[in-house]
């Protein structure tokens, strides 16, 4: 069982996410905001990030993923995010996210598109 943590500030997105991941077998941490997801990552040590770029407390996801790649380099981290897929990558490219996650979303979106690439990523059937 693959360990995953979400990093969002909307309890909705987590909550239903947190169903859903589980339901598919992941260990499921939640995080509200930067403090606390970076307590999650150092504690338990998630394969799967999926982190939200806007958070509360001054700091945002980019200096959680941040932190994750001074740590953790091949940890699979989903953004999610209500700006464009572009300005994402324009913007935190460089830090080797594997996959956007566009808000609103559907969970078919997440089932079909993203869980199949973490399995292939966790799997080492591909390289990253």
């Amino acid at each position: 069982m693959y360990k995953l943590l979400i990093v969002d500030d909307e309890p909705a997105i987590r909550d239903v996410l947190k169903f859903f991941l589980e339901d598919k077998g992941f260990e499921v941490y939640l995080a509200n905001d930067v403090p606390e997801a970076l307590s999650i990552f150092r504690d338990k040590s998630p394969e799967v990030v999926f982190l939200d770029l806007l958070l509360p407390g001054g700091k945002t996801g980019v200096d959680i993923l941040q932190e994750i790649r001074k740590s953790s380099p091949r940890t699979v981290v989903i953004i999610i995010t209500g700006f464009s897929i572009e300005d994402t990558l324009a913007t935190m490219g460089h830090l080797n996210i594997q996959h956007i996650l566009r808000k609103p979303f559907r969970l078919q979106h997440v089932e079909e598109n993203i869980l199949p690439r973490i399995e292939e990523m966790l799997t080492g059937r591909q390289g990253f």
